[in-house]
């Protein structure tokens, strides 16, 4: 509004009385659902912002459909990494290899061919795993590309948290040997020792109805009356009237999780809930005043015909 001014229709919510407001009525503290053990659920990062908060993950992860879990990006599915050869998917990252007569070069993505003379970077024999360097006084020096150490063989490289989270899912700690990755709480690593499985105490490990937890996972299932769609995940209700008429003679009705069947008018269901039999209308008491013929469904009354005295006429 230009002025300051309030427009006819502005209420003032905190007027006395009008107001919902909690505490002392005056102040409201927004709340970092970050600041907590499990950080905020993100198992990557957790970022407070007022009245809510969001997940986010590292360099090659994308945030799942949940969001907050990381799954790990496909690099390779896009322009093949950028490699000119090879690209090989890693968790968090990906790298790029050479066929055989062809070496790596520094960039880590195009490919140069071996050369056989002498010791130097252009030949095969080099032996640094990752770039190598010519030495002024001959020979070769081996470095490392960026998130690597050098081992103590100067030669191989060794992975750190540095580079696509160590290869960790979730969390990453450095060793000697390399990274240690962990898992978010209510989480577990897999087998091996890299990715993360959902447990049925997240969320019900995703599934509509039954969770189990597997060496390999979770595993969800659904009830009697439904089926488990292509996702794994969610239970979709059978119409068990689409097969057979669900077995039922007459009407058949689905319902959440099975299905009714009915009768015609003039039949009854019987205890097998499926068959319908043919009431007897007859059998009950003054169904008609006189005679009754009972028909599938139905039945009818015969009036009682009089017939007539006839005179005989002597000549």
């Amino acid at each position: 509004m230009q002025g300051g001014q309030k427009s006819r229709m502005d209420v003032d919510v905190c007027a006395p009385g009008t107001d919902d407001c909690q505490g002392e009525g005056k102040k409201c503290e927004n709340i970092d659902e970050c600041d907590n053990d499990f950080n905020g659920g993100c198992v990557h990062e957790c970022f407070n912002i007022p009245g809510n908060y969001r997940c986010t993950c590292y360099d090659g992860f994308m945030l799942a459909d949940d969001g907050h879990n990381c799954l790990d990006m496909d690099e390779c599915m896009f322009n093949n990494g950028g490699c000119q050869h090879i690209c090989v998917n890693t968790v968090g990252s990906y790298e790029c290899r050479c066929k055989t007569g062809f070496f790596l070069s520094d960039n880590q993505h195009t490919c140069i061919h071996h050369s056989e003379d002498g010791m130097n970077c252009m030949n095969k024999d080099h032996g640094c795993a990752h770039i190598c360097r010519e030495a002024p006084r001959g020979g070769v020096a081996c470095e490392c590309r960026p998130g690597f150490e050098l081992a103590r063989n100067q030669r191989d490289c060794i992975l750190t948290c540095n580079h696509g989270n160590g290869g960790c899912q979730h969390t990453c700690e450095d060793a000697d040997d390399g990274p240690i990755c962990g898992c978010h709480p209510k989480y577990i690593v897999h087998s091996d020792g890299k990715t993360c499985l959902e447990t049925c105490a997240v969320n019900n490990g995703g599934c509509d109805r039954t969770c189990k937890d597997t060496s390999s996972g979770v595993h969800c299932s659904c009830p009697v009356g439904f089926t488990l769609q292509f996702d794994g995940k969610t239970c979709k209700d059978i119409d068990e009237c689409q097969a057979s008429n669900g077995g039922c003679d007459h009407f058949c009705k689905n319902t959440v999780g099975s299905f009714d069947c009915s009768c015609k008018k003039g039949f009854k269901l019987l205890t097998d809930e499926k068959s319908c039999q043919d009431i007897d209308e007859c059998s009950f008491e003054r169904t008609c005043d006189h005679t009754c013929i009972n028909h599938p469904g139905t039945f009818e009354c015969i009036p009682h015909v009089l017939r007539p005295w006839s005179n005989t006429v002597s000549t």
